[in-house]
């Protein structure tokens, strides 16, 4: 397998001792065998770091596989998005990037369909793949599909709304280095940036085969998978009376200072009119009759109608 395409793994862990050795059995199961699997530990306080040098001496005897601890002798806790920035900084050169989450399972296929994706594509340009998945709760038993991703991506899509989760992700190394170009990557979701710059400046593939599961448990903290009104009252809650539009602004602007002169003249627009500051009269009307969906949801997309009525 040494002339096929190699594999970056990259996976944070905190205090993940109760699903972390399933998710690495997983990993080890992949029929794709030139895989580097780099972890990067987050401060743990519980047992994490043995399981995960446990599976490093259990990996040795795994054709193709390679597991890489990125030493954290400070036990610094960065936080999610900056624990998965270093460990896209950080890993060693290869043809392809997945992110992977500590407490999900990936089916045996996951990596071999992803590689075979973006083998079909053109290399020079930043390439994502997102294939589908199945919710499951904390024993992995399956409770339900997640919505469908529609097809083609486009930019405006991923404005304030992230299609694909972290998880289902793998890129390609020319949008690696385009990701890590940009001056400051603080506050900034490595999900969400990723699909951001393959759906304005390259291609989003998207795969509707479920290649892995994701747990749901007691620590989860998204809301994916959650009731219509539960959803609902998300987006009221975060967008309309907390600081998630805020959030998501800080984050156009950020990918306006980096690439706004790299865009396309649509993708550019776009972009523009959902950044600009101040709002005027001819902005403020452009943004809330804009006639095109910008979430897939109808309440996300109430939400941010509303955000736009009262100019958040």
């Amino acid at each position: 397998m040494s002339s096929a395409p190699s594999v970056n793994i990259l996976l944070s862990v905190y205090n993940g001792e109760k699903y972390l050795a399933a998710q690495l059995d997983s990993l080890l199961a992949q029929t794709y065998r030139n895989i580097t699997i780099y972890i990067r530990d987050d401060g743990s306080e519980d047992d994490s770091l043995s399981i995960v040098r446990r599976y490093m001496q259990k990996s040795l005897s795994e054709p193709g596989i390679r597991m890489i601890l990125l030493e954290n002798e400070e036990k610094r806790n960065l936080g999610y998005m900056e624990s998965f920035w270093t460990l896209l900084r950080e890993s060693g050169s290869a043809d392809y990037y997945a992110f992977c989450d500590q407490d999900d399972y990936w089916l045996p296929k996951k990596v071999e369909k992803g590689v075979a994706a973006l083998e079909k594509e053109d290399m020079r340009q930043p390439l994502l793949y997102s294939s589908s998945f199945y919710y499951c709760d904390a024993e992995m038993n399956f409770s339900g599909e997640p919505q469908k991703i529609k097809v083609p991506v486009q930019f405006k899509d991923v404005l304030f709304y992230t299609p694909a989760f972290g998880f289902t992700i793998m890129i390609n190394h020319a949008l690696r280095d385009l990701a890590l170009s940009a001056s400051s990557l603080a506050g900034i979701p490595h999900d969400g940036w990723c699909q951001k710059i393959a759906a304005s400046m390259g291609r989003f593939i998207y795969d509707p085969e479920r290649t892995a599961g994701y747990r749901r448990h007691s620590a989860t903290v998204t809301y994916a998978g959650a009731g219509t009104l539960k959803m609902i009252a998300k987006w009221i809650r975060n967008d309309i009376f907390g600081a998630g539009l805020s959030e998501q602004h800080f984050v156009l602007e950020r990918f306006y200072e980096e690439y706004g002169d790299r865009l396309g003249k649509k993708e550019y627009a776009w972009l523009n009119l959902f950044r600009e500051r101040p709002v005027t009269v001819k902005i403020y009307l452009k943004r809330l009759f804009f006639p095109e969906r910008l979430r897939p949801s109808m309440g996300g997309e109430i939400a941010l109608r509303g955000c736009f009525l009262w100019n958040r």
